[in-house]
């Protein structure tokens, strides 16, 4: 499928690994152009580096923490003055570190929550929108979480978070849509990232069972997620989907919250 990016610049957020990654990988095979945007220089230009050789495209890293005031907005005026302007924006970052019950978090740990997954998406959004719009428009594609709809008692700071995001969202595509900007929200399940397949590993080693009765046992008895797939999903399934709500295919797609949690009651 043609997504129409071609030689159009995204923006990513979360773009060393994971979902942020896989999005990255579908558009670049499709010619775009991209920043990638992460926390640790080494992970991101190696990012970088795979997919402008794999690819033949554009892709350049560029390292900023969401969580710090001022640090996005330094960042998307270097891409812009480098790159030009972008067409497209995905934040895949916020991290699920200083979560709780309400007992057990104090007012640090729901700042801390509030800067990184709330506040990173809001600097990140507010500074790239005007440039879309100057352009002729763009897309922005946000990352809540199934938790975002379904309380969890251990992630109280990090679900109202995720819930805020989910507004956010339709408000930017309320906001702006006559001026040419689609916002959509995408609400992963439980993935099996980095963490979670040591998780797995560990169940495996443990108990001395196959890959797919350990994620059976994670998703039901630890996780208490028991979805249709009863399985984790993987990180290219999420990239997938975020990729075209990023390109030209969803030309129509706006305010929408999208689950991808392989098969809930919602």
């Amino acid at each position: 499928m043609d997504l129409g990016v071609r030689d159009k610049l995204y923006i990513v957020f979360g773009g060393s690994r994971g979902m942020g990654f896989e999005a990255a990988r579908v558009l670049a095979a499709d010619g775009a152009r991209l920043a990638l945007v992460s926390r640790s220089r080494a992970d991101i230009d190696a990012a970088a580096a795979s997919l402008s050789k794999t690819c033949g495209i554009s892709a350049s890293g560029y390292v900023a923490d969401g969580g710090k005031p001022g640090a996005i907005e330094a960042v998307i005026g270097d891409i812009a003055d480098t790159m030009g302007t972008p067409r497209g924006l995905l934040v895949t970052t916020g991290l699920t570190g200083r979560n709780g019950t309400l007992e057990d978090v104090d007012d640090d740990d729901w700042e801390a929550n509030f800067q990184d997954v709330l506040m990173g998406h809001v600097r990140a959004i507010r500074a790239t929108v005007p440039l879309m719009i100057a352009g002729g428009g763009g897309t922005v594609v946000t990352t809540a979480a199934y938790s975002a709809r379904m309380a969890k008692s251990f992630l109280f700071p990090y679900a109202a978070m995720k819930a805020a995001v989910i507004n956010l969202t339709k408000n930017v595509a309320k906001t702006y849509g006559a001026e040419g900007i689609r916002a959509n929200c995408v609400c992963p399940g439980a993935f099996e990232t980095l963490r979670v397949s040591a998780r797995l590993s560990e169940i495996e080693e443990a108990d001395g069972l196959s890959r797919a009765e350990a994620r059976r046992i994670l998703m039901r008895e630890i996780f208490k997620m028991p979805v249709a797939l009863d399985r984790p999903g993987k990180a290219t399934e999420a990239g997938d989907l975020m990729a075209f709500l990023l390109s030209e295919r969803a030309a129509y797609l706006t305010g929408a919250i999208i689950n991808i949690d392989g098969g809930t009651d919602f």
